[in-house]
């Protein structure tokens, strides 16, 4: 006799189908069933809200660091489906108006399809200019098989809702896993953050943990990475794989001096065999032909290789230096938007030149 489910025994256990609305399409949050949400640390702590820090950092990081925190840069919702179609319904709680970085990047979702090193990038949805809510289908009629769907949240924008909209047949599974069980974690700016990629997911972080199959942790504060120890903290906290200092770009070479070895002792404290890698800054365009910016960026690249160096001949083996130089080279065509912030071709090159480093880093 074949076995029979619970909940044909006892009706109780029955769940209510899934209820589509007009369109045929049955609406579903992340925390429905097996969706995974991925590079958001304090996700639970935080009642599955969509900062990048904890709610009681309000209370511990400038607010500059707090407001910059509830934007979910690459963070992503990751999950299997067999849907026939997709579709995103979303709100943001404040909009972006920037000059120089395209709003579909700061504000907007992206949704990417395939399995781990396969994925390829199929479509976005951003709000209307002016505006923080949008209803999109992103794809409709498709033949009925399983695919992986990875969907990456607003680079600079907090989003205050997300739903995932799947046919009501739809059967849901988890993601496959990352290569680590530990994430990498980046600390650091702008650039960090993702500013100015055109799509959320075209930020370094982010292609990074694609090109590697890694869960990737974007702490990446616009202009306010500073390497201040309340932050060193709260990021000590993440059981992580590796650690990506990133911050040099918004301090003074002083401030970086001063901020690094105790930033580092912080996260030594608790994790005393993780890899810590010091990243300094990309080559600006200005620096072709402003030879004092040039000179500003060395001495702050030469902080950092000092800073390394010292710790490697007091036995750390596991303090590792990157030259940001070698990741975007002086003049590079097409990389920066304002001469600063990297397109996404940019951060393509970033993530590129990146594999190599992380991969010795990492041992695989």
């Amino acid at each position: 006799m074949a076995e029979r489910k619970i909940e044909d025994m006892d009706t109780n256990f029955k769940q209510a189908a899934p209820v589509a609305d007009e369109k045929g399409i049955v609406w579903r949050a992340p925390t429905d069933g097996p969706f995974e949400v991925r590079g958001l640390w304090w996700y639970k702590e935080n009642d599955y809200g969509y900062s990048r820090l904890p709610k009681r950092a309000e209370q511990i990081v400038r607010p500059d660091v707090w407001s910059l925190g509830q934007c979910p840069a690459s963070g992503r919702v990751c999950f299997r489906t067999d849907s026939t179609m997709l579709a995103l319904r979303h709100e943001n709680s404040r909009t972006g108006n920037m000059v120089h970085f395209a709003i579909t990047g700061s504000d907007g979702l992206f949704v990417y399809e395939g399995e781990p090193l396969l994925e390829r990038p199929w479509n976005m949805s951003v709000p209307y200019l002016g505006g923080t809510a949008m209803e999109k289908e992103i794809v409709r009629d498709m033949p009925r098989r399983m695919r992986t769907f990875t969907v990456y949240l607003p680079l600079y924008a907090p989003l205050s809702k997300i739903e995932i909209g799947l046919d009501a047949e739809a059967v849901i599974e988890a993601p496959p896993p990352c290569r680590l069980d530990k994430p990498i974690v980046f600390y650091g700016t702008s650039i960090t953050q993702g500013g100015c990629a055109s799509t959320a997911g075209g930020d370094f972080v982010s292609a990074v943990g694609r090109k590697l199959n890694l869960d990737v942790i974007n702490l990446g504060f616009s202009g306010n990475g500073r390497g201040e120890p309340e932050m060193a903290h709260l990021i000590a906290e993440i059981d992580a794989a590796a650690f990506v200092l990133d911050y040099c770009a918004n301090t003074t070479v002083n401030l970086l001096d001063e901020t690094l070895p105790v930033f580092i002792d912080i996260l030594r404290q608790k994790h005393p065999e993780t890899p810590i890698i010091c990243m300094s800054k990309i080559h600006y365009y200005g620096e072709v032909f402003n030879a004092a910016g040039r000179i500003n960026c060395e001495k702050q690249r030469d902080v950092m290789i000092r800073h390394y160096i010292e710790r490697r001949g007091a036995g750390d083996n596991n303090i590792h230096f990157i030259d940001g130089w070698s990741l975007v080279g002086a003049g590079e065509d097409m990389a920066l938007v304002d001469g600063v912030h990297p397109t996404s071709q940019g951060f393509a090159i970033m993530a590129e030149r990146l594999v190599a480093p992380l991969r010795h880093v990492l041992d695989f």
